[in-house]
């Protein structure tokens, strides 16, 4: 016998505010790190959320002196952010 009952997958939930803080905090961070000279590039790899912080996080890059990039060749199903020098 065949089950035909619909699989209930998950569905995709939205971010809450707090989920958007804490990846535009992660992006913070990595600000800090390049402006306080501890590393001259970061990649934040697999980060789910870079296109939704992505106008924020470029905003807190620029005004730091620091470069932003959204990479898009995805990794793991989520693009990567690439914090480093302005070129």
């Amino acid at each position: 016998m065949e089950n035909r009952d619909p699989i209930a997958f998950p569905r995709a939930v939205e971010p809450t505010d707090e989920d958007l803080d804490r990846a535009l905090a992660e992006v913070d961070a990595a600000i800090a790190l390049v402006r306080g000279g501890a590393a001259v590039r970061i990649r934040l790899i697999g980060f789910a959320l870079a296109e939704m912080v992505a106008g924020l996080a470029a905003a807190h890059a620029q005004l730091a002196g620091v470069g932003f990039h959204v990479d898009r060749a995805e990794v793991a199903g989520a693009p990567a952010v690439i914090v480093g020098p302005i070129l």
